[in-house]
């Protein structure tokens, strides 16, 4: 039987995904994340779930220049909400790690 955490429920539905995203972004999510106790992809995942409110369509959309100091990062997501990230990255003509950066740019002006 395998092990069964106590503290944090499993939750199948989330998949751990690996993605490349500004590692200037990255750490001022943390940073909020740790200053409000919850855990960073949490934040991660709320813009996400900004992005797919707020581009639905590519004339909305204008593809953001590429941060330099991009990393490989490993996290969990929702596999639903990721699988309607990718699709809607296909739409707007761009990659799921660019979508993720709006949304995390979007959480560090909400906190800040």
């Amino acid at each position: 039987m395998p092990y069964e955490s106590k503290i944090r429920q499993h939750n199948a539905d989330r998949v751990t995904k690996n993605t490349t995203v500004s590692r200037a972004l990255l750490q001022q999510i943390k940073q909020i994340a740790n200053d409000k106790q919850v855990p960073f992809n949490q934040l991660i995942a709320d813009g996400i779930d900004y992005v797919l409110e707020t581009f639905k369509k590519p004339k909305e959309f204008k593809v953001p220049v590429k941060p330099k100091d991009r990393m490989q990062m490993g996290t969990t997501f929702s596999h639903a909400q990721y699988e309607l990230l990718k699709d809607r990255a296909r739409k707007l003509d761009t990659h799921a790690n660019t979508l993720i950066e709006i949304g995390m740019e979007f959480i560090i002006k909400k906190y800040q």
